[in-house]
């Protein structure tokens, strides 16, 4: 039967629901929607807050070494 055929011919809208499902399927389903919605959050305010600093050559680091950040030039 269409849905559209059922409402012109008067059928109730209990009809026209989905079938209930199990708690178990349910549940599962509230829970990847609630952890996709947390891990987007997350995203989102990882994001805003940017790259943290961070030093690009710790304390300690040979700079003769090959990778080395060249000196500034006088």
């Amino acid at each position: 039967l269409d849905a559209r055929s059922c409402i012109d011919r008067g059928v109730s809208r209990s009809m026209l629901r989905a079938p209930m499902v199990s708690a178990t399927q349910q549940t599962s389903r509230i829970r990847a929607r609630k952890a996709k919605k947390a891990g987007n959050d997350t995203k989102r305010l990882n994001k805003k807050s940017g790259t943290p600093t961070f030093p690009v050559h710790p304390a300690g680091y040979d700079a003769s070494a090959p990778d080395a950040k060249p000196s500034a030039k006088k």
